[in-house]
């Protein structure tokens, strides 16, 4: 028994989850803010960027912009359906890709995730970018769980791992929020990095309007 070190006890997910809350400004501040428009710039797509506008009304609508030379590319959910829109034409989104899109378009997601998830579970932290972060797993009836990285510190969410069921198995989307600012009472991330097995882009909002 002798020599065994002690675990070190980890916040448990409501202390995590209230962290955050209060981090973003609060359940009341966010209430206030009923629609946002984030305008910036996308890169991970060739050797430039492009600008891009993103749309948001609550409780859950979203569309994002990619304005390119040889057009615009859209994403979007109006609250039921999802579609994307490029060069090949639009096409509709479904099963997991679909349930992504509702977790990105939920408006009130930092105040909301205890109705998204039916059940929370703490797991041993892990660093990002060298800061130590509070895990836990957020938990849904036939979904693969969603990780939640939160930064122990600040209380902000820094990452989000999703997964789409396939035939080939679970494939992981990684979403890292960063260069939070406050805009009418609320922070939020003008900055986030969408990982994909297939690669990955940057969004950084450079202007920000909300109701």
């Amino acid at each position: 028994m002798g020599g065994a070190e002690a675990r070190p006890t980890l916040p448990s997910p409501d202390q995590t989850i209230e962290k955050y809350v209060q981090a973003v400004g609060g359940a009341d501040a966010w209430q206030k803010i009923t629609s946002r428009v984030e305008k910036g710039t996308i890169s991970g797509f060739g050797p430039q960027g492009f600008d891009v506008d993103v749309y948001s009304k609550a409780p859950d609508k979203r569309v994002t912009v990619m304005h390119t030379p040889r057009g615009e590319n859209y994403t979007a959910f109006d609250g039921k359906v999802g579609w994307l829109s490029g060069f090949r034409g639009p096409r509709e989104v479904t099963g997991g890709e679909l349930d992504a899109m509702k977790l990105n378009s939920d408006f009130y997601f930092p105040t909301q995730l205890k109705q998204i998830f039916s059940q929370f579970r703490p797991r041993p932290s892990e660093k990002i970018d060298d800061k130590e972060t509070n895990l836990i797993f957020g938990l849904r009836q036939k979904h693969p769980p969603v990780r939640l990285y939160f930064d122990a510190e600040s209380g902000l969410l820094v990452r989000m791992i999703t997964y789409v069921q396939t035939p080939l198995g679970r494939i992981p989307t990684q979403t890292d929020y960063a260069d939070y600012r406050e805009n009418d009472g609320v922070k939020i991330p003008y900055r986030w990095t969408i990982s994909r097995p297939g690669g990955r882009f940057t969004i950084q909002v450079n202007e920000v309007h909300q109701n």
